[in-house]
């Protein structure tokens, strides 16, 4: 899916290695959602401004990813 957001990379889908939790995220705008079903409906959320809410650091090397488009 492209990203609805910037509209100039796919989004993928990958998982916090800390906290297993999976996210919906953008790689070129770095713009998350929780839920596929939210990509594009549901306002996004920064990556980073999302990782350091929950006390990471929001780079990239904290992420599993598990699919490289969706």
């Amino acid at each position: 899916m492209l990203c609805p957001r910037c509209q100039q990379d796919y989004v993928v889908k990958a998982k916090i290695k800390v906290t297993e939790a999976v996210i919906f995220t953008c790689p070129e705008c770095d713009a998350t959602w929780f839920k596929i079903e939210e990509i594009g409906v549901v306002p996004f959320l920064d990556y980073a401004t999302y990782m350091n809410s929950i006390g990471l650091a929001g780079i990239w090397e904290e992420l599993e990813i598990i699919a490289e488009r969706i």
